[in-house]
């Protein structure tokens, strides 16, 4: 008999469904089962705001006010920049340019902040980290890893802070340099 050879970096099994004859599976996955959330991941109005920030190149407030869109799955300056229809280039030149290099901030760590505030949000003491990071689109190690160098808290931390203290800490340490106009 032929087995074929487990990896531990081949990602979690979907979960099997059972029926009786004739009756078809009921999808109780933990996706399936959970509410949709009505409390937005990103504060209001971000996108808007970002669109209106005048300090910032035109193409720049696009891309970041996109990267605040739940749906389009953003997880990459790489895929920020193909849906803002440039080049990542492009767009760490005008971040550099309007946030500059001594802010310590990088562009890949405003759509970081994003993914943790995205994951922080649908985080209930009932879902599993590993199945928070699954809903989100990333793996559950680099949910860990960017909680450690974009917060300096383990994901344990992170679900103590919750969501609301957690964009509390997106609004005084990212939002602030990046909407603060330059003079």
């Amino acid at each position: 008999m032929f087995a074929p050879p487990l990896s531990l970096f081949a990602g979690r099994a979907p979960a099997q469904r059972a029926a009786l004859p004739g009756h078809a599976a009921v999808d109780v996955s933990r996706a399936a089962r959970r509410p949709p959330v009505p409390v937005p991941s990103v504060p209001p109005g971000l996108a808007g705001t970002l669109r209106q920030a005048a300090h910032l190149p035109p193409r720049l407030r696009e891309a970041l006010a996109l990267a605040c869109d739940e749906r389009r799955g953003i997880r990459t300056v790489e895929r920020l920049a193909s849906v803002a229809g440039c080049d990542r280039r492009t767009l760490w030149t005008h971040w550099k340019g309007a946030v500059g290099a001594g802010a310590g901030l990088r562009l890949q760590d405003f759509v970081h902040w994003l993914l943790l505030l995205r994951a922080t949000q649908r985080k209930t003491a009932e879902l599993a980290w590993a199945d928070v990071a699954d809903e989100v689109g990333i793996h559950p190690h680099t949910l860990s890893r960017l909680a450690r160098q974009l917060t300096g808290c383990s994901l344990r931390d992170l679900a103590a802070i919750g969501h609301a203290g957690l964009m509390r800490r997106f609004e005084s340490e990212v939002l602030s340099v990046v909407l603060c106009t330059p003079g």
